[in-house]
């Protein structure tokens, strides 16, 4: 089966970055309190909501990681998008006469 997908310009790679690291801030390990306080009011009454609030500290740190991994693949695409708009440049600044 092929990939249908369309190959990102730099400029989206770039806003989907920035979506990304913007994100993650939510899940930034800072507002952890706030962060669980939501997750078990949102999820009370179901089971989720169990688990979460009686594994408080493997919900961080899986809330961590998230953050964590979300951050990193936002800082990639920015990362790649700069890289790849230098690269790929067909303009140049220099005129030969």
């Amino acid at each position: 089966m092929r990939n249908a997908s369309c190959p990102l310009t730099p400029e989206q790679a770039d806003r989907r970055g920035i979506a990304w690291v913007i994100g993650s801030f939510v899940l930034c390990p800072c507002h952890l309190p706030i962060t669980l306080g939501v997750l078990v009011a949102v999820l009370s009454g179901t089971a989720i909501g169990v688990l979460v609030r009686s594994h408080l500290y493997l919900a961080g740190a899986i809330i961590s990681i998230a953050w964590l991994a979300g951050t990193l693949h936002g800082f990639n695409l920015m990362r790649r998008a700069r890289i790849e708009s230098y690269t790929s440049r067909t303009d140049s600044h220099i005129v030969l006469k």
